[in-house]
């Protein structure tokens, strides 16, 4: 994988979570939401940041934040 270019890290969007196909886990996915007291975070607007980037724009803007853990798999039979 170290030599595929679709791994490089630089992919600007956002795919949504997706478990293997073929496994028997009970995945978790953690989603954070902060609400700012900006409009705006000054970030470069052609996307080229990442999310150590955001956090460090969000510094001293963050008015409150929540998140929500949800749970999935591929697999009927498994529980958490």
């Amino acid at each position: 994988m170290a030599t595929n270019p679709d791994m490089a890290g630089d992919y600007g969007g956002y795919d949504g979570p997706c478990p293997p196909w073929n496994d028997e886990l009970l995945h978790h996915y953690e989603f954070q939401v902060y609400a700012l007291d900006v409009e705006s975070l000054g970030l470069d607007d052609n996307g080229d940041f990442r999310g150590p980037d955001v956090m460090a724009a969000m510094q001293g803007h963050i008015l409150a934040k929540g998140k929500i853990v949800g749970t999935y798999t591929q697999n009927p039979n498994v529980s958490g």
